[in-house]
Formats: structure tokens, sequence, C-alpha cells
């Protein structure tokens, strides 16, 4: 005799349930749109590591930390110089700094590198500024303060942030930062074409989520608190973080360089033979 799923016959339907339908949803129902567009705007898409990366990321020692219901996974490549701590980007993972990580750990660099909540091999679906700039100084307690920090695009307001939390460092490079989370949940709404109303909605939810104010989430406002050195590489045509939001960055730091680049974009950055020879200069100076 043929029998079905109990699940299949009561619910008649496929799961996760399509973001198309949560905003059809969220627009009939307006008292629930501020969940449906945190939620979305939270939402991770985890990117699997390329061979490249995969090789790269197998010569480290992989950990893991739980902390409340995250699981977070770090990855450690040994020296003995000095200790850097890698941050990636919004769907991104640690896998990202594949060209960078073998050229530190020549120069004998102690690197470390975590995959951020909601990416990588860490677990869950979602993530925010403040919740990994959290987990950061969880792991920090581990292994201590880090005396550099790398980071690319997302990575540089979680790195800003943990410092604000108390994680510090002496110096800093931020590749391809951004400057405000108000920036980037505007363009968020713009894309969407949200209503006052459905906006102010979902900034609402979302100062839940993070348990403070968009406006405080501000690199340029962090910046003057800093007295580390921050190297800012940026590339002209960078359609994802444009341009002015890391020469913004760089501007509101007390000791800082912008190392302006072209044609590079907001990915390839990261693979450039140039972008990583400024890296390791600067990592050089006094």
């Amino acid at each position: 005799m043929e029998t079905n799923s109990t699940i299949v016959r009561s619910l008649n339907r496929t799961y996760p349930i399509p973001i198309e339908e949560k905003w059809a949803f969220a627009r009939r129902k307006p008292m629930f749109f501020g969940y449906v567009a945190a939620q979305y705007f939270l939402s991770t898409q985890k990117q699997k590591p390329s061979r490249k990366e995969m090789d790269v990321l197998a010569l480290a020692e992989q950990k893991e930390f739980q902390e409340n219901e995250h699981r977070i996974q770090y990855f450690h490549w040994k020296g003995e110089g000095k200790t850097i701590l890698l941050i990636h980007g919004w769907n991104g993972n640690t896998g990202n700094f594949a060209r960078i990580v073998p050229a530190l750990l020549e120069e004998g660099y102690n690197v470390f590198g975590i995959d951020l909540p909601g990416h990588g091999y860490s677990t869950g679906r979602y993530s925010n500024i403040v919740l990994s700039a959290k987990m950061v100084r969880r792991l920090v307690q581990e292994i201590g303060n880090p005396d550099i920090i790398i980071t690319h695009s997302f990575g540089g307001a979680v790195a800003t942030v943990a410092q604000e939390l108390g994680v510090s460092a002496n110096k800093l490079v931020y590749i391809a930062p951004p400057l405000r989370l108000e920036i980037l949940r505007k363009t968020f709404s713009e894309y969407f074409r949200l209503t006052e109303e459905e906006q102010e909605s979902m900034r609402i939810l979302l100062e839940r989520k993070v348990k403070q104010p968009l406006s405080s989430l501000d690199l340029g406002a962090a910046g003057p608190k800093f007295s580390n050195s921050l190297l800012v590489i940026h590339d002209e045509d960078d359609l994802e973080i444009p341009f002015s939001m890391g020469l913004a960055v760089s501007k509101a730091w007390k000791k800082s360089k912008l190392v302006q680049t072209k044609g590079l974009g907001h990915k390839m950055i990261l693979r450039t033979e140039s972008v990583k020879e400024e890296i390791l200069n600067f990592l050089k100076e006094d």
C-alpha cells in the first residue's frame, strides 16, 4: 500500500518558504512587515569555498566554540610572529583571504580567521554587525588580542564594533569598508521600494535585534575614538560599497593611509598582487 508523509499531506507545500511569498504576505499583513523585512535584510547566503580557498583552509588548524545557540568555526595558521585576525565580508568566509594568507605565513605571522555567524562553516542563517562583533570578542577571549586585524567589507564594521566592545589591535587593514549601517538599510529600502512606514517598521525591528540605535553603527563616528593605525584599500569601481565610504572611513581615523585602486571592484581586490604588497608593506612599517 502506498503511504505518504503526514507532513507532506498536512502542509502540502515546500519549505523554506520563498522570500517572494513572505513579501506578499507582509504586504497583506502590514503588522508583520517589519519582521519580514528585517529577516530578509539579515539573512545570509553561505558561499562554498573554492578549491583554492579549500587548499589554504586545509593548512590551518580548524577549531570551534559554542556561544549560546551559535557554533562558531575559526582557523589557526600557526606562526612565531605577530598575531593577525582575519574578518571576512557579508556572505563571505575566511577562505576569501586565500590569496593573502600564504604571504602572511611566509613572513612568519600567526594568523587566525573567523567564520562569522551565518557564514562559512559557522551555524545559522542570519547575522548582524553587533552579533558578529560579540563573536569576535568571544574568540579574542580565547586567543588574546591580535596585533593586527585585516578585514574585507562588512568585516570592517564588525572589527570597529568589536573594538568598541573592548577588542584592541595596533594596526587595522580595512579593505572596502562600509561607512554606516543606516546607508545600507536605506539602499535596501530604495531597492525594494519600501514606503516610509515600512522602512520605519524595519528599522524598529533591526534595532531590537542589535539592541542599539542603527545610527550608532557608524565607522565615521567611531574612528576618532581609536589611536591605532589604519590602512584603507578601496577600489574606485566598487559597485557594492562605494569608494566614498572608504574615503570617509580613512578620514575618520587619526592615523590612516588610503590606497585607491581601479578596475578591481569589490571582490577582485582580495585577489590582486599589488593589494597584497600594500598590506605587507603596511604591516612592516613602524
